[in-house]
């Protein structure tokens, strides 16, 4: 499978980002959502791209859950344990095993899709996406490439409209429902799809460096709309406002691959592609490693509690960032070459 270094490295970049934000950096705000929708968009482009054989539905719904729910069963169990042993919480909602199985995200109620591991509301998402990637690429394929693009703007524009016309509670919700998430995950699968069986650019390092400077100059100027606190740009941020930029963004990595400008050789550089191989991690684990934190940590400086919560910044992102490197290296990969050992028998 190849590997597009400067989209491995922006995964790093949108879930620091995305960190930040839940630490109350409103900065950060326009980098998380749109980072959000760079990633349902990333994970169904790369299913297309690198050609993930998906014949055999029960490898590679084998391969997906394998990815998804140990980290996040370990995850969530790590906020249960915390809880029942520094907070001495033993009594847990009914929507707990919703949480278990992933299910959150189809309950129209915010205090369940947000509730014990809030940030796996993505991969409640992300699970309904995984499952309906087999049918999703069927349709694709049996439309052709031009009649897909067709439907996917029609449906698009339907999803957007009922964003403008929503209200903050079904604002909220629309951020967090798997459909309209399925739909960046389509988006994504078609451009795969348009994008796969195309050789790379051959551009000079200048001419690379311009092409990359106009995608950013693009995603920058689709921050300031978002940031001006215009209405119709606010009522869009659930996904729709992203949609061009993240595909553009996407789309020139994977067109430079291999002849990268200045951006793109920045992007390559080693740490911040150790950043994005922890990425998943980093998401997953940011409340957990938060609670540990205030729980564990903190009161060798005299603080204890959530509460501290605004003041845990540094510390939570150094323990996160050791800690994800960790659950990688000895959780996450050898789950992962489990499952390629046990495919080799």
């Amino acid at each position: 499978m190849s590997i597009i270094k400067p989209l491995a490295s922006w995964r790093g970049i949108f879930a620091i980002s995305i960190v930040c934000f839940h630490f109350a950096m409103h900065a950060f705000d326009q980098m998380t959502y749109a980072g959000v929708t760079f990633f349902f968009m990333l994970s169904g482009f790369l299913v297309c791209y690198n050609q993930v054989s998906i014949q055999s539905v029960k490898k590679f719904y084998g391969r997906r859950l394998r990815r998804l729910l140990p980290l996040h069963w370990l995850s969530l169990g790590a906020i249960i344990v915390l809880d029942i042993f520094f907070m001495h919480k033993f009594t847990y909602g009914w929507d707990l095993p919703l949480h278990v199985l992933l299910l959150q995200s189809w309950v129209p109620n915010e205090d369940v899709y947000y509730n014990y591991s809030i940030h796996s509301w993505f991969l409640s998402s992300m699970l309904f996406c995984v499952l309906a990637t087999p049918f999703l690429f069927y349709l694709f394929s049996k439309l052709g490439r031009k009649v897909s693009w067709i439907v996917v703007a029609l449906v698009g524009t339907a999803v957007a409209v009922l964003c403008v016309n929503a209200d903050s509670t079904m604002m909220s919700y629309y951020y967090v429902f798997p459909v309209f998430r399925a739909f960046d995950y389509s988006l994504g699968m078609m451009l795969g799809l348009s994008l796969r069986n195309r050789k790379p650019l051959s551009l000079s390092f200048g001419k690379a460096t311009l092409v990359e400077v106009g995608t950013l100059l693009v995603f920058i100027s689709f921050i300031a709309f978002h940031a001006s606190g215009n209405a119709v740009a606010s009522k869009l941020e659930v996904g729709a406002l992203w949609w061009v930029p993240m595909l553009l963004l996407i789309a020139v990595c994977a067109l430079l691959n291999g002849s990268e400008g200045a951006i793109g050789k920045l992007l390559s550089l080693q740490p911040l592609l150790w950043l994005g191989s922890i990425s998943f991690e980093i998401y997953i684990l940011q409340k957990a490693v938060n609670n540990l934190f205030c729980y564990v940590v903190a009161p060798f400086s005299g603080h204890f509690g959530l509460l501290i919560y605004d003041y845990s910044f540094v510390g939570t992102v150094v323990l996160l960032l050791l800690l994800s490197y960790l659950v990688h290296r000895f959780f996450t990969v050898p789950i992962s070459r489990f499952h390629v050992k046990k495919k080799s028998k």
